[in-house]
Order: structure tokens, then C-alpha cells, then sequence
């Protein structure tokens, strides 16, 4: 929850963060990064975004992973960030680095999405991305993002998504360059 409070507040202002907040029901006053909050009061946040933004909801997520990427690597990118990686290489490795030292979190009830990866073609990546959430789009954001932090570009394809009914999606991702 603090990287969209950060978002909002950096793209728009600290007031916008206050009038999103009360339109959409919420009262917590603060977010620390160690808590956990009910996935209903980031909703309610973010579809009040989403209202007002003048972009579609895949368009919003994408832009909210790019943002956060880079917010994240700034502060984990030493402890879960390897100097010998490339953009491909992080991507690979977010499951078992990241997303398996939340799930060990004791006290956190955050579940982060399903992620396996598989090698795709000579030059890609395929992300096979499994959530209740369906955040899909904020994922390639954050694929986006992790591209930009590599001084590197990517194309990214979904040709199998959950929000069209399958069972996972699949995110394939080459080296644009």
C-alpha cells in the first residue's frame, strides 16, 4: 500500500492522496511497509484512480508496475538483486528470491502471485502468472520497469491471460534489442 500512496502523491499531489483516500471510504492515516492491508482498501483506492485517470485499468496497472519497479529496486535491489543478472535473469529468478522470502514472512497474511518460468525461444522468457488477483497487467509493468532499470528493451506478448479464461496466463518476454 505504500508504493500506490507514493504514487499517487508523486504523480499527482499529497491533497489527491487525501481526496482519493476519503472517496473511497478509507481512514487508515498511515501505511508502513512491514504491515499488511486488506486487498478491499487497495481496491477502493485504486478504482477511485482509475475513475479519474482518463486511462483504462490495464493501461493504469501497467504504468503503477513500471513506477514501482523502480521504487522496489531502489530498496531491495541490494539484497535481492544479483550483480551478474540481466534483465532476463531477474525476472527468472523473482520467484524463488522474492516471492519466497514473503511467503516465509511469519507475520504477513500477503500472498504474492504464482510465477514460474520457462526458457522461450533463443532470446526470451515465458512467465507463467497464476492469482486470484488477476494483476496480470500490473506484472508486465513491473517487467517494464525491471527493462528500464536494465538500460534494455523488451517486447512483451500475452497470448494466454486468466481474465479470458485460462487457467494461468502466460507473459513472454524477449530481448527487444
Amino acid at each position: 500500500m505504500t508504493g500506490l500512496r507514493t504514487f499517487v502523491i508523486e504523480e499527482h499531489s499529497r491533497n489527491r492522496w487525501e481526496q482519493v483516500k476519503e472517496v473511497a471510504g478509507v481512514d487508515t492515516d498511515w501505511y508502513t511497509r512491514m504491515e499488511d492491508y486488506p486487498d478491499e482498501e487497495f481496491q477502493g483506492i485504486y478504482e477511485v484512480l482509475l475513475e479519474d485517470a482518463g486511462v483504462s485499468d490495464a493501461e493504469l496497472q501497467r504504468t503503477f508496475g513500471q513506477f514501482l519497479f523502480e521504487k522496489l529496486a531502489d530498496m531491495y535491489g541490494q539484497i535481492y538483486f544479483d550483480d551478474e543478472w540481466g534483465v532476463l535473469d531477474l525476472i527468472d529468478n523473482v520467484e524463488e528470491t522474492i516471492h519466497q522470502s514473503l511467503k516465509q514472512r511469519n507475520d504477513s497474511g500477503f500472498t504474492p502471485p504464482e510465477l514460474e518460468t520457462e526458457p522461450f525461444g533463443e532470446d526470451g522468457l515465458a512467465v507463467l502468472y497464476s492469482s486470484d488477483r488477476h494483476l496480470c497487467e500490473f506484472g508486465k509493468g513491473l517487467i517494464q520497469g525491471s527493462a528500464a532499470h536494465y538500460g534494455t528493451n523488451l517486447t512483451i506478448e500475452e497470448p494466454q491471460c486468466m481474465k479470458d479464461g485460462a487457467d494461468i496466463c502466460r507473459i513472454e518476454v524477449r530481448q527487444a534489442d
